[in-house]
């Protein structure tokens, strides 16, 4: 099999489980948001990035570590897997106990306050869950990881609805969440030791040592990119209440369903790029501007579109009650197609060794993040906090891409690109002002017909991306 139809066959299947992830999730958020209202949503949203936060306790990127080192290697498997699982159980014991320790400090209710501890263990469930999945990815198999995505989706679907039809108080959405995912990570550790390998539990601590030493930059980049996605969260609940948080997960909901688009690409490509690095720096450099061209294209008519249809998405999904959520749409779909963009050169940095690079760029984003949030969250409420995420991820894009000119010159590339997406959204963006009271499924799917014509009647695409086309289909 060739290296494109082997990145489309893995982008295929991670993407089956990624779409029904979207899919699903949407019902199941939609359903949820509804019935416990801005207000119980603001206190599930504020645990779930308060969790998010603290679990980063008990990862320290060594995922991203054993992705990038076993699928040099394959025959390192048992060894990395191994010293993983055993060193994210202490941390997964001190995870917990940080998160507890922290929540009572803060002075949260009770109720709050249980909502924390049972989505703080789905958090940790979740993390070893990822580890099994990091095997996965390695190997080059993301059917498997695909198919606990859809698991996992059918699973907390089946839950919610059970919940809401029961009529069930908020802590046992929490728990749906911890059972859920506790059975998805004994699917993904039956898979990985009958399909790939079995861990080798030992406690060597030198090559401990090697291994915290080596993926500290990689955890240190995702505490940083978490700070600036989801802080603001934290920061909204302590000064603006519940319901302000439920009216910015809405619409943070939506941003987080497009921001699987680059991250199944990117996971896929993240192994590719890896390798090529040791083997062809020339397929490197090809396979990085593809992505990069393709997230770009992908982005720019999302940004556009939904900055127009805004009002109408949010109505029509969680009614009138969160109609602020609007405003916040309209901010942060910018912060996500700055997202896509920025999602290629940062895989590219981790798969040529160069974490902690990536790692100074998000830590200047974090910085200044919280800096804004406090600056514009007291002044304009969720707003601020939008503002702050676009002009975080703005900034970190201008340094990835600033500091990739030192390996290979983008400067042609993305004028190009950008112009011309652009003049081809601007072509989209009128029609949807003319038609934007039609029927928002049909009216969806003639702008991005007429997005991508309007791409392909002014060069966007090159004879070479035909070409591609034309191996992944096979022709």
């Amino acid at each position: 099999m060739t290296t494109v139809k082997k990145i489309a066959k893995n982008s295929l299947f991670l993407l089956a489980g990624q779409v029904t992830s979207i899919v699903f999730g949407f019902f199941y958020f939609v359903y949820m948001a509804r019935y416990l209202g801005a207000e119980d949503l603001g206190i599930l949203s504020f645990a779930l990035s308060f969790a998010s936060i603290l679990g980063l306790i008990g990862d320290l990127g060594l995922s991203s570590l054993m992705i990038r080192e076993v699928s040099r290697n394959l025959s390192q498997a048992p060894r990395y897997l191994g010293s993983i699982l055993l060193m994210k159980i202490l941390l997964s014991m001190v995870n917990f106990g940080v998160a507890a320790i922290a929540i009572n400090i803060l002075g949260y209710s009770e109720p709050t306050i249980r909502v924390v501890y049972i989505i703080t263990l789905y958090n940790i469930a979740t993390n070893f869950t990822y580890v099994f999945y990091s095997v996965f990815q390695a190997f080059e198999r993301f059917e498997f990881q695909s198919l606990g995505i859809i698991l996992n989706s059918t699973l907390m679907i089946v839950g919610i609805f059970f919940a809401v039809e029961q009529r069930l108080d908020l802590i046992y959405f929490a728990f749906i969440y911890l059972i859920v995912n506790t059975i998805i990570l004994v699917y993904s550790f039956l898979i990985c030791i009958r399909k790939f390998t079995i861990p080798t539990l030992n406690i060597d601590w030198v090559f401990w040592k090697q291994i915290i030493s080596e993926s500290a930059p990689f955890w240190l980049n995702t505490v940083f990119v978490l700070i600036y996605f989801k802080i603001d969260m934290v920061m909204l609940s302590v000064m603006n209440g519940d319901s302000v948080v439920g009216w910015y997960a809405a619409s943070y909901r939506l941003i987080d369903a497009l921001a699987l688009l680059p991250a199944v690409l990117m996971s896929t490509m993240y192994p590719v790029f890896s390798k090529f690095y040791v083997s062809s720096i020339d397929s490197l450099e090809f396979a990085f501007k593809k992505s990069l061209k393709l997230l770009t294209i992908i982005s720019i008519p999302i940004g556009i579109g939904t900055t127009i249809l805004a009002e109408r998405i949010i109505i029509l999904i969680y009614g009138m009650e969160y109609s602020p959520s609007v405003t916040a749409l309209q901010i942060l779909i910018w912060a996500s197609v700055l997202s896509f963009i920025n999602y290629t050169p940062a895989t590219y940095f981790n798969s040529i060794d160069k974490q902690r690079t990536l790692m100074m760029f998000t830590f200047v984003g974090a910085i200044l993040n919280l800096i804004l949030n406090f600056i514009l969250i007291p002044q304009f409420s969720y707003k601020g906090a939008a503002v702050a995420t676009v002009s975080t991820e703005l900034v970190v894009g201008l340094l990835l891409i600033s500091n990739m000119h030192r390996i290979q010159n983008l400067s042609s590339l993305l004028r190009d690109l950008i112009f011309k997406s652009l003049i081809a959204g601007a072509v989209m963006g009128i029609f949807l002002l003319i038609f934007q009271n039609c029927t928002l499924i049909l009216l969806i799917l003639f702008a991005a017909i007429l997005y991508f014509t309007a791409l392909y009647i002014i060069n966007g695409f090159e004879k070479e991306d035909i070409s591609l086309l034309n191996q992944v289909l096979g022709r």
